[in-house]
């Protein structure tokens, strides 16, 4: 291209944004079914009356309040709030040795389920201990994504909800769209 390509190529490229179609906001991303079976329902989820009343047992305070503040986008509706005295808890925040094989989880929401009961969102130790803090915040999405009832998501969609971790390096650390869909279609 010669020097005098440029400024048409620009000057066509302005008259076609300018009389080309309306820009429209992208289209909506549908809601990604559950793999092997699985349903997303609120019945399995940390969620009571409208909110997550949480406590606090563990060393990953970045994570948890990482995972926490991106869960309330706008658009949100489940409310996650620390427990106070005068308040039932809901899901607590704990570290635990869950082993270092390669099939042990970096993270586990443990369902308990009944009035009164408090789940568990738990950190392996054992592998979070030396991890990035990006790996880190991506278990709490991840597993505070269970504790709000969403399932795991097959690999083929941009998902914080897959079976299995990404690589190092690779974790995703902000609520893809196909995840706030899912939570839509769950929580409106």
């Amino acid at each position: 291209m010669n020097q005098r390509s440029l400024p048409v190529l620009v000057a066509v490229a302005a008259c076609l944004t300018l009389t080309g179609p309306p820009v429209t906001a992208h289209a909506a991303v549908p809601a990604a079914a559950c793999i092997g079976g699985a349903t997303e329902t609120k019945g399995f989820s940390a969620v009571d009356d409208g909110e997550i009343r949480w406590t606090d047992n563990t060393a990953y305070d970045d994570a948890r309040s990482y995972a926490i503040s991106a869960w309330q986008y706008s658009g949100s509706k489940i409310k996650i709030v620390a427990d106070g005295a005068l308040t039932s808890n809901d899901l607590e925040f704990k570290d635990a040795n869950l082993g270092t094989k390669d099939t042990d989880p970096l993270g586990r929401y443990e369902r308990h389920g009944g009035i009164g009961a408090t789940d568990y969102l738990v950190f392996n130790k054992q592998k979070l201990g030396s991890a990035s803090k990006n790996r880190r915040r991506y278990v709490a999405l991840h597993e505070l994504g269970h504790a709000l009832g969403l399932c795991h998501k097959a690999d083929t969609v941009v998902s914080l909800m897959w079976k299995n971790a990404p690589d190092p390096g690779y974790e995703i650390t902000w609520i893809p769209d196909v995840d706030k869909a899912n939570y839509k279609k769950l929580w409106g």
